[in-house]
C-alpha cells in the first residue's frame, strides 16, 4: 500500500512539473537518472561504480527559464521533494551528488548572453553558459573576462558561482567572486530576487556574497551580470628553479609586495619540479599581460626578485608549454589522474587545497605532507597557484593506494581529509579556497566558522524553511 502511495505520489510530481516546464523538461528515464548520480568528485563518480549505493534521483528538470526555475522550486515545496541543482558537474567535492534522490535541476538549457557592454565592460548571461563557450564570444568581440578554470569547458558560469571558483588568471584578476556585478537568483520558496549590477555599494551587506560558494543550498542563480577587460596586447612568460621551496616563496612574497601583478604565478615543491618539470629544485613561472612596456616593466621587476633570491632563469618556454597545455596541466591525459586511479582500482585520490599567509603555506606544506603520508601508501605533492599581498594558496595532491576493498577505499577517503584538514585548522588556515565544501568537507564546517555557524544556519532556515535546497552540503543537516 505504501508503496503505491509513493508511486501515486511520484506519478502526481511528475505531471506537476510537466505542466510547469513541458514534458521535453523533465526527465525519468533510468539512464538519465544514473548519469546524473553524481559530479566528478572522488564521492560522485567514482563510488557509484563500486559497491555503496547512492540514491537515484527521482527526476530530472530542465529549465529554460528563470520562471520556469521559480516553479520548479515552488512545486518542490508543495511535494517536499530535495533540489539538486546542477551546472556542468566538474565539481570535485560532492557538491552535485543528489544524496536524497528527488529532483536534479540542471540548468543547462539556460544559456543564453543576454548583453555585452562594451562602454561599461560588462557582459549579462544565464547561468547556464559554459564557461568556455562564453569566453570564445567575448573574444570574437576582443574582450576576456579572464575567469579560466580548468574546468573552463564543461563547468557552466551557475557552477563557478556556486562553488566559489578561481581560474589560472586569478592572481591578477580575482576569483570568480570579484568578477560579480549583479545577480539574478530564485530562493527555495520559488521567490526571484535581483542585486543591483554597481561596481560598489554602501547599501548594507552584499547579498552577491551570500549566494556566491553557497553551492545551491540558498537558491538557485539563473543569470549574471561580470566584468570584463579588453584582450591583453601581449602575455609574456619567464621560469626560473630556486634551490629550494623558502627561496620560491620570497620570491612569490618579494613580486607580490612590490605591486606586481601576474596573471600567473605558480610554483611547485621539490617532489612536483622533478617528476613532472625534471627540474632540481622548486620550479616557478609566470606570467604578465597587458600591454607591452607594462608587461616589459613588470617582467624586469620581477627577473629581478627572482636573481636575487638564487632563482635559475628558464626561459620563456616552459611557461609557455604550461601555458599551451594548462586544460591537463600537470597530470596529462596520457598518465591519467588521482581520480582515475580511483575509478578502476582501489587508489583513492583528491586535491586537499588551502589558503593562508605566506607564514602558513610553508608550515602548512610540511605538516599537511607529515600528516598523510604517516597513513601507509599515501603520497603527497604540491604547487601554489593563487596568489595575494598577504599570502596564497597550497594545491596538494594527496593519493592513497594502500586499500584493499571498497569500503576501506571510502574510510580511507576520509581519513585522508581528516589529517590533511586537521592540520590546515591547527595551522589557522582555511579548509578550502576554490574547491569549495560538498559532501567532502561538510563535517568540518563547524571550526572552519567557529560560533558564527549558527548564524550561516539561521539563514539557511529562513531561505529554506523546507529545507529542499541540496540537503546535507556545505555542513547543513540533511533530510
Amino acid at each position: 500500500m505504501m508503496e503505491n502511495q509513493q508511486t501515486l505520489r511520484g506519478a502526481i510530481a511528475y505531471n506537476d512539473l510537466v505542466a510547469a516546464v513541458g514534458a521535453g523538461n523533465v526527465s525519468r528515464n533510468p539512464v538519465e537518472l544514473q548519469a546524473y548520480l553524481g559530479d566528478a568528485s572522488f564521492l560522485g563518480m567514482v563510488m557509484p561504480k563500486h559497491k555503496l549505493r547512492i540514491d537515484m534521483p527521482d527526476f530530472i528538470v530542465f529549465p529554460e527559464t528563470t520562471e520556469q526555475t521559480a516553479e520548479v522550486l515552488r512545486l518542490a515545496n508543495v511535494h517536499k521533494l530535495p533540489v539538486t541543482p546542477y551546472c556542468g558537474g566538474a565539481g570535485v567535492q560532492g557538491a552535485a551528488v543528489p544524496l536524497y534522490g528527488g529532483i536534479v535541476l540542471d540548468v543547462k538549457k539556460m544559456d543564453k548572453i543576454l548583453a555585452i557592454d562594451e562602454t561599461n565592460l560588462t557582459v549579462t548571461c544565464q547561468s547556464g553558459m559554459i564557461g568556455q563557450t562564453l569566453e570564445w564570444a567575448l573574444n570574437a568581440k576582443g574582450y576576456t573576462y579572464a575567469h579560466i578554470p580548468q574546468s573552463s569547458y564543461c563547468s557552466g558560469i551557475g557552477g563557478f558561482l556556486a562553488g566559489h571558483s578561481a581560474g589560472v588568471l586569478s592572481t591578477k584578476y580575482g576569483k570568480i567572486a570579484s568578477m560579480v556585478l549583479g545577480m539574478e537568483v530564485v530562493l527555495p520558496t520559488g521567490r526571484v530576487i535581483r542585486t543591483r549590477a554597481v561596481p560598489q555599494s554602501a547599501a548594507g551587506p552584499n547579498l552577491n556574497h551570500l549566494f556566491i560558494g553557497s553551492e545551491g543550498t540558498l537558491g538557485v542563480i539563473t543569470e549574471a551580470t561580470l566584468t570584463i577587460h579588453p584582450l591583453p596586447e601581449v602575455r609574456q612568460f619567464r621560469s626560473y628553479v630556486f634551490p629550494d621551496l623558502h627561496a620560491a616563496f620570497e620570491a612569490a612574497r618579494k613580486i607580490m609586495r612590490r605591486g606586481l601583478v601576474p596573471g600567473t604565478l605558480r610554483i611547485s615543491d621539490l617532489v612536483e619540479s622533478l617528476e613532472f618539470y625534471k627540474q632540481d629544485g622548486s620550479f616557478m613561472t609566470l606570467s604578465f599581460d597587458g600591454f607591452k612596456e607594462l608587461v616589459d616593466l613588470q617582467e624586469r621587476e620581477a627577473m629581478a626578485i627572482a636573481r636575487a633570491e638564487g632563482g635559475k632563469d628558464l626561459g620563456p618556454e616552459p611557461g609557455e608549454r604550461w601555458w599551451q597545455h594548462r586544460f591537463t596541466s600537470v597530470y596529462p591525459k596520457d598518465q591519467g589522474t588521482p581520480l582515475d586511479m580511483g575509478r578502476h582500482t582501489f587508489n583513492v585520490g583528491n586535491v586537499i587545497e588551502t589558503a593562508g599567509s605566506f607564514t602558513y603555506l610553508e608550515a602548512i606544506h610540511q605538516e599537511m605532507g607529515e600528516a598523510v603520508t604517516r597513513i601507509p601508501g599515501t603520497t603527497f605533492k604540491a604547487h601554489f597557484s593563487h596568489w595575494y599581498k598577504t599570502g596564497g594558496m597550497m594545491y596538494p595532491y594527496v593519493v592513497n593506494s594502500g586499500a584493499a576493498s571498497d569500503e576501506e577505499m571510502v574510510d580511507r577517503y576520509f581519513e585522508l581529509h581528516r589529517a590533511a584538514v586537521g592540520a590546515v585548522l591547527r595551522l589557522g588556515g582555511t579548509i578550502t579556497h576554490h574547491h569549495g565544501v560538498g559532501l567532502t568537507l561538510r563535517g568540518f564546517m563547524p571550526r572552519e566558522f567557529g560560533a558564527s555557524f549558527e548564524a550561516l544556519q539561521t539563514i539557511k532556515h529562513a531561505l529554506d524553511p523546507n529545507n529542499i535546497m541540496n540537503p546535507g552540503k556545505l555542513g547543513f543537516e540533511g533530510r
